[in-house]
Order: structure tokens, then sequence, then C-alpha cells
């Protein structure tokens, strides 16, 4: 289960309207940033422009390309491409140390690429990875066959295998602890979440409860939430580093989590009865609200005040006020909308536009789409360094 995460596992950041005058300052330290950089192309050691800097930079996944397009931020235009070597099916992204990873579902190898010194390895695996997950630090890089429990644990500088954990068998989801000393596995062959250290791949105390079907890390990183995979569904607290249930709430029968970007409200949406409910989650807490929402994502963006929920079957990205929990508008798409991401100062939402080969870009503040970017057919995905896209 795909789960959309938050930016980074620092200390939270305070919502509200007397915050936004920082933003100002952001956008200046960001572009200060601003370097040379170059295109990876399939032999590492040659290399040609392709953007300024991975952290003011865009990358989007096509469907049926083995590369990356990039976006740069600032400007919105298109500098370049990322070769990888495969298509990328499954991404990951550091939120810190500019590392990137991809598999294809169908080779048993990854690619990993070093954003920074723009380096990229093509890594051997023994057997055909199914998903894929990069340590917050960037140090490490975590390979699971889901169906037989193996998880390769691998070194991101040399790609070298540091440890292999024989874990439960037919994996549901797996995130890194915030600070990348252990990992976290819901599986629906056990109980609880199965946990390991990172530096030798051995277990360490579980954590105790029923079967799992999904698992967030909080954007503290300290903590997690986690859904139930029985009936009645409940929405469970967690704390990652002692391992406890802190909280537990009721849920809907088939709900979709997304933690907001500071993790002080939790988004639930329900597909199957087209509702997005709003919680409370520091702690979390019954008392959200539920409101009409057909549809599969959420984004939250611009200090939590606001939700974008792209719905495909209306081609609408729809808008929700989290400071007073309600509906707020919505915005016409193109066409139907990919996996996108919100940069990581809150300010735009990057959503690719699959039918059209286009990516839209909505300022969250405004709350309206002040571009759209042709980049070829079939984009199906965007990431960024440290923004609120899919990272666990």
């Amino acid at each position: 289960m795909t789960i959309i995460s938050k930016p980074t596992s620092d200390p939270m950041q305070p919502t509200g309207s007397r915050f936004r005058a920082g933003i100002s300052r952001r956008r200046l330290v960001g572009t200060a940033l601003i370097g040379a950089a170059t295109l990876l192309s399939a032999a590492p050691a040659r290399a040609t422009e392709a953007y300024r800097d991975y952290r003011r930079t865009i990358f989007v996944a096509r469907r049926g390309v083995a590369a990356l397009d990039a976006i740069d931020v600032d400007s919105d235009t298109v500098t370049g491409t990322l070769a990888l070597g495969l298509e990328p099916r499954e991404l990951q992204i550091s939120q810190r140390g500019g590392r990137l990873a991809a598999i294809d579902l169908r080779s048993p190898r990854l690619v990993s690429v070093d954003l920074a010194a723009q380096s990229r390895s093509d890594v051997p695996l023994p057997f055909v990875p199914s998903r894929l997950r990069i340590s917050p630090d960037g140090q490490r890089l975590a390979a699971f066959d889901d169906a037989r429990g193996t998880i390769a644990l691998l070194d991101t500088v040399d790609g070298r295998e540091r440890s292999r954990i024989d874990g439960p068998r037919e994996i549901r989801e797996a995130i890194f602890s915030g600070d990348s000393s252990a990992l976290l596995v819901a599986a629906a062959s056990v109980g609880g979440l199965s946990a390991y250290y990172i530096a030798t791949g051995q277990p360490v105390p579980p954590v105790e409860g029923p079967t799992l079907h999904a698992l967030l890390r909080a954007p503290n990183g300290r903590e997690g939430f986690a859904l139930t995979a029985e009936t009645p569904r409940r929405v469970l607290h967690l704390d990652l580093r002692s391992r406890q249930v802190l909280a537990s709430v009721p849920a809907s029968d088939h709900p979709v989590l997304f933690a907001t970007g500071t993790g002080i409200q939790l988004l639930a949406i329900d597909q199957h009865t087209g509702t997005l409910s709003i919680l409370p989650s520091e702690p979390l807490q019954p008392g959200g609200v539920t409101l009409p929402a057909a549809a599969s994502t959420a984004y939250a963006a611009w200090f939590d005040t606001v939700a974008f929920v792209p719905a495909p079957a209306t081609r609408k990205l729809l808008i929700f006020d989290l400071e007073r929990r309600k509906a707020a508008g919505s915005i016409a798409l193109d066409g139907i909308p990919g996996t996108g991401v919100v940069t990581p100062d809150g300010d735009k939402l990057y959503l690719p536009i699959e039918d059209q080969g286009t990516i839209s870009v909505i300022d969250t503040h405004l709350r309206q789409r002040t571009a759209s970017i042709t980049i070829g057919a079939a984009p199906v995905q965007a990431i960024i360094a440290g923004g609120y896209g899919l990272c666990h």
C-alpha cells in the first residue's frame, strides 16, 4: 500500500498565519543554495548539465521511460534528463543526503544515485525486489521480497549488502525510524510490528498488537501511525522509540492515511464511501470531521492550512481548508492526475497529468494553478528531496 508521507524527520514546525512571514526568507535561502549540477548518463563518470541543484529540482518519472525529467522549481522549466538505466516503477528519495533509488519490479537489481556527487550505481540483488525504502539519513537502502519476507540492507555509498533480514512473510508496509536506527515491518503473516536494528539486522522487541494493513512515519520521526487489518478498523498512534501504542481511534472500513506536513492532523481518505476525514493527531484523538471527497490521495501544504485532493473521476483538484475544516472549492484539471509532490517549503504542488503529458503547478497559498509544464508522454510521479511525497 502506498502512503503519502511527510517532508522531514526534524522537529515539527508550528502552523498558523503568524509563521507565514518566514516564507520569503526560506525562498531566499533556497535560491542561495543553487549551484552547478549535471546529468547522470549511463556511464557514471560522464555528465552534462541537467539541473542546477537537486534540492530545488522536481524529478518526474514517465511510464516506459528509463530516466527522470528534471524541473527547476524557481523557473518551472524543464532543465534536463536524469538517466537511470531502468524504468522506475518504485522510486525513493532520501530526506537528507541527496540519495535517490529506483527499481523496475522486474529485474534483480536497483539503481542508486548520489545526486550531490552526480554518480550512479547499478546494484545487483539476490531477488527481484517488490519494495524499496531509503533511510531518512540517506545511508541505507532496504530492498524487499514481500512474499518471502526477505530484506536486504545495503550501504548507499558502495552498494554493499551489510545484512540480510529473514522477516515475516507477506509484507504490507515498512518504514525506517526517524533516526534511521531501526526498520519496522507490518505483515499479513504476523500481528503488530516486527522491528530490526539497522546496524546489525538483528530483531528488537516488536510492537505487540493486531495485524496491520498500513504504516506511516509521522513528520517528527519519533512517532508513527498504523491501520489495523481486521474490522472494525482502528488507527493506532505509535511511539517508534519505545515501540508502544500511544492512542487508538475508530476508522472507516477502507481508509488510506496521510500525515500533514507538521503532523498536527491526520488525513484519512475512504474511496468506498468517498469521504475525507480530518483527525487531530497530537495526540491522536476522536473529534475529527468527515467531508465528501471521491479520491485516493491527499496533499497538505502552506503550513498545514490547506489540503489538495485530486478527484480523477471529475478531473478536479478539491481544496479543503484545514483550519476551518471545510471544503474550499476546486481547481479544474486537464486530465487524469498521477502522484504529485509538495515542495519542502510548502509553497507549490506539482501534479503529473498522465494523459496530457504535463505537470500542473499549484500555488498553495493562492490556491490556484499557475503553470502547466509540458514534460512528454505519460508522467506518473513527481518527487523532490525533502518534499511531501512518497517517502517512508
